[in-house]
């Protein structure tokens, strides 16, 4: 009786392990946002910088960044702060690990609430390897937020 119960402890152990293993390889990466408030009329940043943080390396595994947003667009600033600013567009395919999400100034974000998302693809095959989103909030027009996790 004693060696059963054993015996179903160890098993749910490893049942236990092996669920936390698939959950970790489900959540191998998020979007880390380096500010978590921005109002158009900010001038210290041109907009919200978003970071790919990732739980395993992913360094020269042949990997592209795929950034999408439901509203506004991306954009890259060389030299941060010292150098030009690149619109990059709402839907981009690029090698920059940080972008910053701003304001479309053609069209008005009349949402209070929207997505950013961001998939790891293969280089080569176009598989998709890891998905993360974030939610930015529009408390009033041309002040948006997201919600720290």
């Amino acid at each position: 009786m004693r060696s059963n119960k054993l015996v179903m402890t160890i098993v749910l152990f490893f049942i236990v392990l092996s669920f936390v293993g698939c959950l970790e390889q489900k959540i191998g990466l998020s979007i880390k946002p380096e500010i978590y408030e921005y109002n158009l009329n900010m001038s210290s940043s041109p907009g919200i910088p978003l970071i790919a943080q990732f739980t395993r390396d992913l360094k020269n595994k042949g990997y592209k960044y795929h950034w999408v947003a439901e509203q506004g667009a991306f954009l890259k600033w060389q030299n941060e702060g010292k150098g030009r600013l690149e619109v990059l567009g709402n839907d981009i395919k690029t090698n920059e690990h940080k972008v910053y999400w701003v304001v479309d100034f053609d069209k008005e974000i009349k949402e209070t609430s929207f997505e950013v998302r961001l998939t790891i693809e293969e280089i080569d095959t176009g598989k998709v390897m890891y998905e993360a989103s974030i939610q930015i909030d529009q408390q009033q027009q041309g002040y948006f937020t997201i919600k720290e996790e």
